[in-house]
């Protein structure tokens, strides 16, 4: 605990510490938002990779399999166009790390599950000022926490109860994301 806590000293990690714990609220505040999907629906939270990594929310229901990445940007301009994702005008690397979580929970869940299992990446973006998106087909749906649930429970089924099912239990099991 003691080493732990040493990390933490001095301004460099101090300004890391604030940025996880900016972070953790989002994804917290993500997750109550996921709780008003309807009963179809399972969430999972911090699916841990054998890596150390995670996926912050895993959503799998009757429109699909999801993996949502919390982004907290409390009072800022967050836009979407042809070339990424801007905040405050810089550069992020929201885009290819959401497609790339995806695409490894996708094959991840397919091995698990028996079938394919397409899994499609979701920016959910906490607080900010405002959310532009300019992007004719975003290969990322990136929405406000707000509307996450909305959202997601809006599209049309593409998975039957079975195949929710299915591809729930092997999310659930340890042993689907240890290896």
């Amino acid at each position: 605990m003691r080493r732990c806590l040493a990390r933490w000293s001095g301004s460099e990690s101090a300004r890391e510490l604030r940025s996880w714990q900016r972070g953790l609220a989002g994804e917290r505040y993500t997750a109550r938002r996921l709780r008003s999907l309807g009963r179809d629906w399972h969430v999972l939270h911090a699916v841990q990779y054998s890596s150390g990594t995670d996926v912050d929310h895993l959503v799998i229901g009757p429109g699909g399999v999801f993996s949502v990445n919390s982004k907290h940007h409390k009072g800022k301009k967050v836009w979407y166009g042809d070339r990424g994702v801007t905040v405050n005008g810089a550069s992020t690397r929201h885009i290819p790390a959401s497609r790339g979580e995806a695409r490894k929970a996708s094959a991840i869940l397919t091995r698990a599950s028996g079938f394919a299992v397409e899994v499609r990446p979701v920016l959910a973006v906490v607080g900010a000022a405002k959310i532009t998106v300019r992007q004719s087909a975003p290969p990322v749906l990136l929405v406000a926490a707000d509307d996450l649930a909305r959202r997601l429970s809006g599209l049309p089924p593409v998975l039957l109860p079975a195949q929710v099912n299915r591809v729930y239990a092997a999310a659930r099991s340890a042993r689907t994301w240890s290896g």
